[in-house]
């Protein structure tokens, strides 16, 4: 879009601030990893806030970092550019957590590797892919267990990627 999605405001708030206050209604604790800590401003002072510790990686470089720095079994992770979560999906995702290493929704038939739950245990193997050239998060899915959740139509996850797409942070 132009510019960093995680700073997006609209009518003077910032996105990523309603979407922590939306996962706060299901977990009791936030970390946002980022490129660069020193770029939000002081309100997001109430967010544990940590740099990607592989910054040159893509997204997998920073779930391996929240993962890292995750203190619970398991680790939420959704993208700073998905509006409007779905509190009623999440908490159906997280009826299989116990029994998998990864619940991942698929849209379209695509994975969402960014609106997914991961479990701690995923970490040593996404670390080592670090090393590779394949910073595909999804590379890897075949060494873990993996419940997929089906999307139907009613439920749409959708990264806000141009100017015309800002009105979907305001439903």
């Amino acid at each position: 879009m132009g510019f960093d999605k995680s700073l997006l405001q609209i009518d003077g708030e910032f996105m990523l601030l309603r979407t922590i206050k939306q996962l706060k209604k299901i977990f009791p604790e936030s970390l946002l990893v980022t490129n660069k800590r020193n770029k939000f401003p002081q309100i997001f002072s109430q967010i544990e806030i940590v740099e990607d510790h592989y910054p040159e990686k893509g997204p997998l470089g920073g779930l391996v970092t929240a993962l890292e720095n995750c203190e619970t079994e398991f680790l939420f992770v959704v993208a700073c550019d998905i509006p409007n979560l779905n509190i009623d999906l999440i908490r159906r995702m997280a009826t299989f957590i116990a029994s998998y290493d990864v619940v991942i929704c698929v849209q379209d038939n695509r994975l969402e590797p960014l609106f997914t739950f991961y479990h701690r245990s995923c970490l040593p193997i996404l670390k080592q892919q670090l090393t590779t050239n394949d910073w595909r998060i999804k590379k890897q899915f075949d060494r873990f267990l993996v419940k997929e959740i089906l999307l139907d139509s009613s439920v749409r996850l959708k990264n806000v990627n141009s100017p015309k797409e800002l009105p979907l942070w305001i439903q």
